[in-house]
Formats: C-alpha cells, structure tokens, sequence
C-alpha cells in the first residue's frame, strides 16, 4: 500500500505515512470476505481479524531474521485465521501445525496467536481450543 499523498510504500500497520503524516485509511480485513456469506458471520470474521491485529502489528515490527520470512508469519496467521473461522469443520492438525511452526521460529508471534484464540468471544471449536490451550502451557523458549 502507498501514501495517497506522496507515493511513498507504507508499512502494513501504519496510521500515519512516516514521510508526509497524511492519514492511512484502508479496510480492516484480513479474512477472505468471500467466504463469510451471511452478516452474522462476516461480524464474528471482523471480530476475529480485530483479536489478530496484535499478532500481525508484531509481524509488522520485528527485525527482519534471516532464518524468518515476515511473508510467511503473515500467510501462517492468515491461515489461523481461516481455519478458525471454519468452526466445528476447522481442522486442529493444521491449526497444531501452525502454531509448532510460530514456537519454532517465533515464540513471540506464538504467544500473541494463543492469546487471541483463547479469548472467550474468539468463538473457536473445542477441538481448536484444546489445542491452543496445550501450546499455552508449553514453555516459551
């Protein structure tokens, strides 16, 4: 995304443009809006990305690693995020391979995830949230 006034490349989570202070406006939506059909669910497919936003502002801040690609922590919350979505049909191998995936290689990004998914109105499965819960209670290393 770029700067409507300066052309200048924003970060993702930028409020402001660094250069010129313009205003950034730009839709809340890290879902596929075309999976979310009826308005109840687009409103709890909102809520979830607004419970993630920490997790992608932190992706946004780290120092690029050479061993971590941000492209890829953002795919994989991109991914928690569907699949969470998907409720009782979501999938907790892939949700469990998610998150191994975040405590390998960004025991930050994990403890982040795992806060937003054990929020009460996250409105995850049991299965997923079994899961979640068991990454919880494993030290951060």
């Amino acid at each position: 995304m770029v700067c409507r006034n300066c052309k200048l490349e924003l970060p993702v989570y930028a409020s402001y443009c660094p250069s010129c202070g313009m205003q950034v406006h730009k839709p809340h939506v890290h879902h596929d809006v075309s999976a979310t059909a009826a308005p109840s669910i687009e409103a709890h497919a909102r809520h979830v990305d607004w419970l993630f936003e920490p997790v992608y502002h932190e992706i946004e801040r780290r120092l690029d690693e050479p061993n971590v690609d941000k492209p890829e922590l953002y795919e994989t919350a991109h991914r928690l995020e569907a699949e969470v979505l998907k409720g009782i049909e979501a999938s907790p191998e892939k949700v469990r391979r998610w998150l191994r995936m975040y405590q390998e290689v960004a025991p930050d990004i994990l403890v982040l995830a795992t806060a937003a998914l054990q929020k009460p109105d996250a409105g995850i499965s049991s299965q997923i949230r079994e899961v979640v819960d068991l990454f919880v209670l494993q030290p951060v290393h």
